[in-house]
């Protein structure tokens, strides 16, 4: 029987972050879901979510904004904010509301793969306990 590969949501305005995200995580076996807006991904969520990623500036609702209304609403995937490198008052905040990570853009490539991996890896040890 195959199991479901993870769902990985991306939500990021700039199309070309979209792909660069999408393309680092091509590495790993999921399956990438990506939305321009917050308001995009509530309106197409329905699906169990192995975790979100999503830019903390986003037009309309942030990603700070979407992070909280996901706790609010007691839906808890794991939430990867991304940031400038200079957005510490971001990262803080992000960390407080209950985010997993703040990955700064200029070292997404470092980091987010090893992240996501790591996460889905826990969950699925989680599951299986």
């Amino acid at each position: 029987m195959a199991t479901a590969r993870p769902i990985v949501a991306v939500i990021e305005a700039d199309a070309t972050d979209r792909h660069t995200l999408r393309s680092l995580l091509s590495a790993l076996d999921v399956d990438v879901h990506d939305y321009e807006s917050a308001e995009s991904y509530l309106a197409a969520n329905g699906e169990k979510l192995g975790c979100v990623i999503t830019d903390v500036a986003l037009p309309g609702m942030s990603g700070l904004d979407l992070l909280r209304l996901l706790r609010s609403m007691r839906i808890s995937p794991p939430v990867i904010l991304v940031g400038d490198e200079a957005d510490v008052n971001a990262a803080v905040a992000a960390m407080r509301e209950g985010a997993v990570d703040f990955i700064e853009k200029p070292h997404l490539d470092l980091a987010i793969v090893r992240r996501v991996a790591y996460l889905l890896d826990h969950a699925l040890m989680e599951l299986r306990h």
